[in-house]
């Protein structure tokens, strides 16, 4: 099974001095892939303009807007999830609101109470 080529035996665990790793240049440089997510795919899917016939009429809008409008009609004929969802966002777009209402207008007055 192994061969003798010049002063060099190759086999098992002893490849040809040709076909080795140079010094400092390790087994894979360019490295295992990075993995690929889904976020950018749906960023873009979610920004891409579509076009919606409301009422007889049509007009473009974003996929994301399209998906908060039938989440936002969907409660009223549909079970728990739906509303469970649309609760949920709406609580996380109040909570947002306060704490960006809190810093802009009332951040002034919170830093001039905490100052006194």
């Amino acid at each position: 099974m192994t061969e003798t080529k010049g002063n060099y035996e190759i086999g098992h665990g002893k490849p040809p001095v040709g076909s080795r790793f140079r010094k400092g240049q390790s087994g894979n440089p360019g490295g295992r892939p990075k993995k690929k997510t889904a976020a950018p795919v749906l960023v873009r899917k979610f920004t891409e303009q579509v076009v919606v016939a409301t009422r007889g009429q049509r007009q473009k809008t974003t996929r994301t807007e399209v998906i908060v409008v039938q989440l936002v009609d969907q409660p009223a004929g549909a079970g728990w999830s739906a509303t469970r969802m649309l609760t949920d966002v709406l609580r996380a777009i109040e909570a947002k609101a306060s704490l960006s209402a809190a810093a802009g207008v009332n951040g002034s007055r919170v830093a001039e109470a905490t100052e006194q």
